[in-house]
């Protein structure tokens, strides 16, 4: 129930925020090139969305301003917890981080909390403390 290697229309894009439990993108940044931040936030979102691209969770601060990036605005569609990055990762790296992830979390004998198994998952990267330290939670895990 995913599209891989091609791109993605802003309704299935959409669609896959809305209707499922479990929203995954890897690819470049956090999606805005498919779905921009205005489309985002007037979404009802349900998904847990895990957003493998590189600086997809990195906040800009301008002056004095409140900060603001794409992740704010998933939490603000209703998204329950956004998994995304701080800065660039290998994609080798974060993708042995994402394997680890689901491995952990989905697997219905694990019990365990989606942010004990984040930070179970970030020695399974090469460069734990650099690519493996990317990765942290917005919201209510």
């Amino acid at each position: 129930n995913g599209i891989v290697g091609k791109i993605p229309t802003k309704d299935q894009f959409k669609s896959a925020l809305e209707d499922n439990d479990l929203f995954i993108y890897c690819g470049h940044g956090s999606g805005q090139e498919y779905l921009g931040w205005d489309d985002i936030q007037q979404l009802d979102c349900r998904a847990v969305s895990l957003l493998m691209g590189c600086s997809s969770g990195k906040l800009q601060v301008h002056g004095y301003l409140e900060a603001y990036g794409m992740v704010l605005y998933y939490l603000l569609a209703g998204c329950p917890a956004v998994v995304a990055n701080l800065w660039e990762v290998t994609d080798k790296d974060i993708d042995l981080f994402l394997e680890q992830l689901l491995k952990e979390w989905v697997t219905e004998s694990s019990g365990e909390s989606l942010a004990s198994c984040v930070s179970q998952s970030r020695s399974s990267c090469n460069l734990e403390y650099l690519i493996g330290a990317a990765p942290v939670i917005y919201g209510l895990p």
